[in-house]
């Protein structure tokens, strides 16, 4: 039961069940004689909030009466000792009360077991829970904004079983979050799983989270056989919100938010960075840059003492502190509509979204245009359901969005921030932001620079223009339905037809700018008193622009009867899918499938899925593939050996099920491979030479291999559902296991000499296995107070089996029988000390010379040297074998609180350079190198404490900065995903201006994490070169009339 206002059963529809429920029981009050007593009363929900409409009726007599708006009702009886009370509400047990002589009661209602009558999304279709025997998680849209986010892959974090999301970015519009179900099982792609909305590949994080009314995720082959080809990495289907047949429900939500960055960076101040500089210059055997006098002035600049020429020439500059601010604003807004009758109907939304980011707004452009990256994005859906006749129904189901990107001309991306880049590699201590120089009659602003560093990031900010992109994407979908059961009972047809179009354009103003450095002490004020770098220039505008087109068709026939004891549906359907990219050469994906169920007294249950799809990527003979299914299912607790345990136990269903399915996915350096078996010819200019002038040419690129055909996955799945104690605790667990072969991979065995590059191969085999758990309580302490708790756990272990590597490549480097991404590197066992190098046998790196301090790498292969050959597996993989999540909840008249903790285990991360290594690219350091092994003490004190080798300057440190286990993190974390606190006003404060429902809410996202990585880095965060990870505190409020 859902009684708060946020559905149907809220607003205008709660007043037309009281006003119909009171016509309807107006009859009982015309026979009532003038002998009665007034009873009074009031029925609540379980959550403690007053029920409208509910029925309350005198057993055995003709008197009744509907509760009002505030839940209260009158009733007049003729003897209160023997009179017994029949409540009934939608959705909620029937209670029947004995007054025993009371003329005021107060009922408490409790849900009805609707579980099982709950219907699931399964693909090309729908099924009641209670007859699905596929593993199969669904969320819905109350789950979905428990959470608020503007983005949907964050918002389903922690709440499904066996999904893993990895957020790696903050940016505004780039925060997606990576999804993988069920872990890991192929190295061939991305491994990221098909996602459908409303039947149609689309991207969905940035839909509207309102607009979503139930997430499936399809983990087994029972579930995903139908996509085929395209299913073995697992399927998400976003189904969004339809019109009801009820008065229309306005509905408003609007949203705040605060981010800020999960970690702070942890740079030195010039003192002691020049300090470890000229320590790392000495152990190095390199000329002081710095002399004592230099290191007294840096300290004093450090404390804020210096002014003038000496602040110049001794800067102490926080480059995070000149570019970002300490948080970054966003708010969010939506409204909606939802209505119909019996003929149409329908459901309409309107989105705003508007995310800053960290970066402040230095530009000077006269115009005043905006450097600062910023995201908008403004949405309108609109589904519309009509009912023709009795036989023929249309649906219409159009979307749009208009997104707005603006930033800094310099590469921002999801992945990759020039800004950061710039934050990390700058030092502090080598020029000022800026200088101010009297130019003729003006004052003018230079920006610092050197001939090391050429660039200011701030001067990026301000002077090198900025850039603008705007995209379009439009989603319509037109789908009919036909009943034919003047044909044959319980036939039925269905035909889809989508286009969507995508248009994205950029416009880039460019600007290049000097940079300056100060040579001229006595003459700082002057601008001829500096060396000048690059030159200033006029801004410049160039654009680019692609355009995507999607075309997707689907015909579709059902058939659906009951026999007596025996149920039985079947499905046949027919699909095809374009995808077109600006003018390329269509991508298409056609294929049939089928389905067919059976359930024997609604107790035994039997499944057949299956998908024959053809892919581009293989030659004729070669393109298509059968994927079937099998999967049964017994629902224990239906039996009548059970029939002693109903009291107790409410749902015990046990299921299996095996399958196959495919893909065709095969990335090179993240793109996307087409035409696996062709051979591909490159065209070269002036490289063919016949005598001395050259000529255009061709030369063969890849060699084909007419024979790669799909990637094939064999998944089994045992799994058992379960409820007890009334439903007030339900969850399931799953068992499964998987075997891919023919996974497409490059040729490992083929020599250098081969001379051209091989199409893909099916060369590759993993397995893939785990269980998963799911546990939800719900239960209620009097009538005021009710709470939740859920917990999801997930473990999932791949290895590879095969992956064509040499026979005689040596085991200890073999990627074989270890996980996708499994690290490799050397192994590190401690800090060299004079000892070792005293050893004659003493291993000799080929990465630079060893001193005492540096790290003491493993010879692996006992031939003497350091080098490549020694790597081997370190560490774990680099996603988490384990996941889990904890919800607690809990409402008190109204107010409510709840409480989520996210984390994962058995992963290791190792971050790039700029977190980890000193004086990268001759740049900066952190305050964890303060730690480092410390000539000026004793080989005893720095063996006893040092958590860092010794330092070195740029590339003198190549022995110590390659990829070891002495840099390998745990990566495992619990953070506190999410806490909110919220109040529903009364109804009887809100009504008097029509509302149904009123809720407030803070809640914070991200607020707390645990992890092993001392305070480096986000652990979902794998480089500091990107925008970081950001906590998020949000204000809210939602409103339904």
């Amino acid at each position: 039961m859902n009684n708060k206002r946020s559905t149907a059963r809220g607003g205008w529809s709660n007043r037309l069940r009281f006003l119909l429920s009171a016509l309807a029981l107006l009859a009982f009050g015309l026979g009532l004689s003038a002998q009665t007593v007034q009873v009074t009363g009031t029925v609540y929900e379980p959550s403690g909030e007053p029920v409208i409409g509910a029925s309350v009726i005198e057993q055995g007599a003709k008197t009744g009466t509907v509760t009002d708006l505030d839940g209260n009702f009158v009733l007049r009886i003729s003897d209160p000792a023997k009179a017994v009370l029949v409540i009934s509400y939608i959705g909620c047990e029937t209670v029947v009360e004995p007054l025993k002589g009371r003329t005021h009661i107060e009922v408490k209602l409790q849900e009805t077991n609707t579980a099982l009558e709950e219907v699931v999304v399964v693909g090309y279709g729908q099924q009641k829970k209670e007859s699905v025997v596929g593993a199969i998680s669904q969320l819905k849209a109350d789950d979905l904004l428990e959470t608020p986010a503007a983005n949907i892959s964050q918002a389903i974090t922690g709440k499904i079983p066996g999904v893993i999301t990895s957020q790696t970015s903050g940016a505004p519009g780039a925060d997606d979050a990576s999804i993988f179900i069920r872990g890991r099982a192929t190295f061939a792609g991305d491994a990221q799983p098909l996602v459908l909305v409303d039947g149609i590949e689309r991207s969905f994080s940035q839909i509207a989270p309102d607009d979503i009314e139930t997430i499936s995720v399809l983990k087994d082959a029972s579930a995903t056989a139908v996509y085929g080809v395209r299913g073995a990495n697992g399927v998400m289907l976003i189904t969004t919100k339809r019109g009801k047949e009820q008065k229309p429900v306005v509905s408003l939500t609007a949203n705040w938010q605060w981010q800020t960055p999960t970690r702070k960076d942890t740079y030195l101040d010039s003192y002691n960075s020049v300090s470890l500089l000229e320590e790392a210059l000495a152990n190095d055997g390199l000329p002081s840059q710095y002399s004592a006098s230099d290191l007294d002035m840096y300290q004093k600049s450090s404390a804020g003492l210096l002014n003038g020429v000496d602040a110049l020439l001794y800067p102490n500059v926080d480059w995070y502190d000149e570019i970002l601010r300490s948080s970054a604003p966003a708010q969010r807004y939506n409204a909606n509509v939802r209505g119909g009758t019996k003929r149409m109907r329908y459901y309409a939304s309107l989105e705003y979204y508007n995310q800053e980011s960290l970066f402040k707004n230095l530009s000077n452009d006269p115009y005043g245009n905006n450097s600062s990256q910023s995201y908008k994005r403004y949405g309108f859906r609109a589904n519309a359901d009509f009912f023709l006749t009795k036989d023929l129904t249309v649906m219409v189901n159009f979307g749009t969005r208009f997104e707005e990107r603006r930033g800094p001309n310099s590469r921002e991306e999801a992945n990759y921030s020039n800004i950061f880049y710039q934050l990390n590699h700058t030092p502090g201590w080598i020029f000022p932001v800026s200088y101010q120089v009297q130019n003729g009659d003006e004052m003018k602003t230079l920006y610092g620079g050197s001939s090391q560093y050429q660039s200011n990031v701030f001067a990026t900010m301000a002077e090198s223009g900025y850039y603008k992109g705007t995209n379009t994407v439009n989603e319509t979908n037109l789908i009919a339905e036909y009943k034919m059961d003047w044909l044959t009972e319980g036939l039925s047809a269905k035909a889809q037809a989508s286009f969507d179009y995508e248009n994205y354009h950029r416009n880039l103003y460019s600007k290049t700018f000097a940079t300056y450095e100060l040579n001229d002490r006595a003459n700082y004020e002057s601008i001829d008193a500096y060396n000048k770098f690059n030159t200033d220039g006029t801004l410049a505008a160039s654009a680019d622009h692609f355009t995507v087109y999607k075309l997707y068709l689907e015909a579709q026939l059902n058939y659906r009867r009951t026999f007596g004891k025996h149920e039985v549906t079947a499905m046949a359907l027919y699909m095809q899918n374009d995808y077109r990219y600006n003018s390329d050469l269509a991508q298409r994906y056609q294929g049939i499938v089928g389905r067919a169920t059976y359930a024997y007294d609604g107790k035994y249950l039997a499944e057949f899925n299956a998908g024959y799809n053809g892919s581009e990527n293989f030659q004729k003979g070669k393109r298509f593939g059968f994927f079937p299914s099998f999967s049964l299912g017994w629902r224990i607790s239906e039996e009548q050996f059970m029939a002693p345990t109903r009291g107790w136990l409410s749902n015990l269903k046990l299921r299996g099920s095996y399958g196959q399915v495919g893909n065709d996915i095969y990335s090179i350096n993240g793109v996307r491979q087409r035409f696996l078996y062709e051979q591909k010819w490159t065209q070269l200019g002036n490289d063919y030479y016949f005598g001395i002038n050259g000529q255009d040419g061709i030369f063969e690129e890849q060699y084909p291999n007419y024979g790669v055909t799909w990637e094939r996955a064999h998944k089994y799945n045992l799994g058992l559902e379960f409820g007890f104690l009334n439903s007030r605790l339900n969850g399931n667990l799953d068992l499964f296991y998987e075997s891919r072969n023919n996974i497409l991979t490059e040729f490992l065995t083929r020599p250098w000499w081969f001379g051209v590059t091989s199409a893909a191969g099916n060369l590759g085999k993993t397995t893939n296995k785990g269980f998963e758990i799911e546990l939800h309580w719900n239960d209620a302490i009097g009538k005021d107070f009710s709470y939740n708790i859920s917990a999801t756990f997930s473990h999932a272990k791949n290895k590879i089996t095969a992956m064509d590597e040499p026979a005689g490549k040596t085991a200890y480097r073999k990627r074989e029988g270890h996980p996708i991404g499994q690290y490799f590197g050397l192994v590190s066992d401690g800090f060299v000390t004079s000892a070792d190098l005293a050893d004659p046998n003493f291993p000799k790196s080929t990465f630079g010379d060893v001193k005492v301090g540096d790290l003491k790498y493993r010879d692996m292969n006992g031939d003497g040297f350091i080098d490549d050959r020694d790597e081997t597996f370190i560490g774990l993989s680099d996603l988490p074998e384990n996941t889990y999540a904890v919800t607690l909840g809990a409402n008190w008249k109204g107010f409510g609180l709840s409480v989520m903790f996210q984390g994962v285990d058995h992963v290791s991360r190792y971050y790039d350079a700029e977190a980890m290594y000193a004086f990268v690219a001759g740049g900066k350091v952190k305050e964890h190198h303060l730690d480092r092994w410390n000539p000026a003490m004793s080989e005893a004190q720095n063996l006893a404490n040092a958590k860092y080798p010794l330092l070195h300057y740029d590339s003198y440190g190549n022995h110590n900065q390659r990829q070891n286990s002495f840099f390998l993190k745990n990566g495992a974390f619990c953070r506190l995903k999410n806490i909110e606190v919220s109040y529903s006003l009364p109804l009887k404060w809100i009504k008097h201006v029509w509302m149904s429902q009123c809720r407030v809410y803070v809640n914070a996202n991200n607020l707390i994490t645990w992890d092993h990585l001392d305070g480096l880095t986000d652990p979902e965060n794998n480089g500091s070169n990107k925008y970081p990870i950001c906590k998020t505190v949000n204000v809210g409020v939602s409103i339904q009339f």
